[in-house]
């Protein structure tokens, strides 16, 4: 499939802003499945420093300075992405999730090395007793590895709630794990702390996904929205996605933005502003596909 994608957020303030300093995670970066094709990058008003760069996670980033005074922030960006069919190991077939973490702790080789930097605690995945006991009721003594992620996967899906207004970025997994409510953020947060609790590495994986309108609906106009799921590393094959939010395995409706450990390490935009008084936030995402690749 290719997809176009808008994604466009507005920043209106009370007061006037002297100086502003913003990271940027919004262009898609190439993967095994996906590829870059255009993007397109427009911000007003125009800001004085503007710098291309790479994070630690190898993530695209735009670091922008605004030292005009303004009462307005405009960022859209626009791209277009060509996502290919990818194979997936039988889950029956992929080792017992005790041999993935063994591997994980006597890595040696590269692909396993950079796995294991997502196998801990970070800022947004605290790990517990009690998340870790809800984790084994999936993964039980020598299951295939693969095979007790997509039960995990699925175990979420039914027994928690999605509730836009249930969550805030500031609740913890321990929250959203007792009042089984929450976005996909909350979501992907408490599987992250389910498979590292077991010394699995798993990544935070943020971007898009193509909505379907109700039958006979016409698509609204940027009732899109950020999506994020969660990548499993799987020995002998690598990095496989969960998304817990709708029970699936993602193949070619989500379109990857960034990854790192947690929501922190990709927020689409962040940053620091000087005055402004309070403010009003406005965000707009369309994803279209154009064609069958």
């Amino acid at each position: 499939m290719i997809f176009d994608v808008r994604h466009r957020t507005d920043y209106s303030y009370s007061q006037l802003v002297s100086i502003s300093h913003h990271l940027l995670h919004l262009e898609p970066r190439d993967t095994p499945h996906q590829r870059l094709e255009r993007f397109e990058l427009s911000i007003e008003p125009s800001p004085g420093f503007d710098d291309r760069d790479l994070d630690a996670f190898g993530n695209p980033t735009r670091t922008i300075t605004l030292d005009q005074n303004h009462d307005e922030l405009i960022i859209e960006a626009r791209s277009r992405v060509r996502l290919a069919e990818r194979e997936l190991p039988s889950p029956l077939e992929t080792p017992a999730w005790e041999e993935a973490a063994a591997v994980r702790l006597a890595a040696t080789d590269d692909d396993a090395l950079e796995a294991s930097r997502y196998a801990f605690a970070s800022p947004f995945v605290d790990l517990d007793d009690a998340i870790e006991a809800y984790a084994r009721q999936s993964f039980v003594v020598g299951r295939p590895i693969l095979d007790a992620a997509i039960e995990l996967n699925s175990r979420i899906f039914r027994e928690f709630t999605f509730d836009a207004k249930a969550t805030s970025l500031a609740t913890p997994v321990a929250e959203v794990f007792e009042t089984r409510r929450g976005v996909c953020q909350d979501f992907s947060h408490l599987m992250l702390g389910c498979l590292r609790s077991l010394g699995l590495p798993a990544r935070y994986q943020s971007g898009y996904i193509m909505t379907h309108p109700p039958a006979g609906q016409e698509r609204l106009i940027g009732a899109d929205a950020s999506h994020a799921w969660v990548a499993l590393w799987v020995p002998h094959y690598g990095w496989v996605e969960l998304d817990p939010t709708n029970d699936c395995l993602p193949m070619r409706e989500h379109v990857t933005l960034a990854w790192g450990r947690d929501y922190g390490d990709v927020s689409p935009i962040c940053g620091i502003v000087y005055g402004g008084g309070a403010h009003d936030l406005t965000v707009a995402v369309d994803v279209l596909p154009l064609a069958a690749a």
